[in-house]
């Protein structure tokens, strides 16, 4: 089934659910929860997953919607850690650990809110794009700003120019 498009057509999964009962070695009783088995059609790739939903009453398209979710979630760690420095703490204590997560976490609040507030200007911006143009007006130059500015209209017409070739490739082919 398709569960969302994605930037080259729309993402296909097969999914299979089963009930399963889980047992901590330490309760009393076992716990049922669902287990979720997709394959994604572009790379055959197979994941797992277990929810604690109501596996009578929820449709299997809405347990590979969530599935297919998981992206979004693996890809703001991944611009976390490689945009905002999530991974790139030297603490001592906890509590300066949780201030680091904390700091990086609203910088990252702060970037999604900034894509979707010039989502029709920029659709394809990234989290690096407003990185680099966020240091250069904090050097305050404007000719640093309007260099990131092509450098970022430049690679989003290329990025947009191949999204295009992919979709005459797959509607010729």
């Amino acid at each position: 089934m398709a569960v969302r498009n994605g930037a080259k057509g729309p993402i296909t999964l097969s999914v299979h659910t089963a009930p399963v009962w889980v047992w901590d070695g330490k309760s009393e009783r076992v716990t049922e929860r669902v287990l979720v088995i997709s394959r994604n059609h572009a790379d055959n790739k197979i994941k797992y997953s277990l929810s604690n939903v109501d596996y009578r009453s929820t449709p299997i398209e809405r347990l590979a919607y969530m599935q297919a979710q998981r992206y979004w979630v693996e890809r703001a760690f991944q611009e976390a850690k490689s945009e905002l420095g999530m991974s790139d703490y030297q603490v001592r204590k906890w509590n300066a650990w949780h201030h680091h997560m904390a700091l990086v976490m609203l910088s990252l609040s702060f970037i999604v809110k900034e894509r979707l507030l010039h989502k029709t200007d920029y659709p394809l911006v990234s989290c690096r794009d407003l990185r680099l143009l966020i240091i250069a007006l904090l050097l305050n130059d404007p000719d640093a700003v309007e260099k990131r500015i092509q450098q970022m209209r430049v690679r989003h017409e290329q990025r947009r120019k191949d999204i295009e070739r992919y979709y005459k490739l797959t509607a010729t082919g």
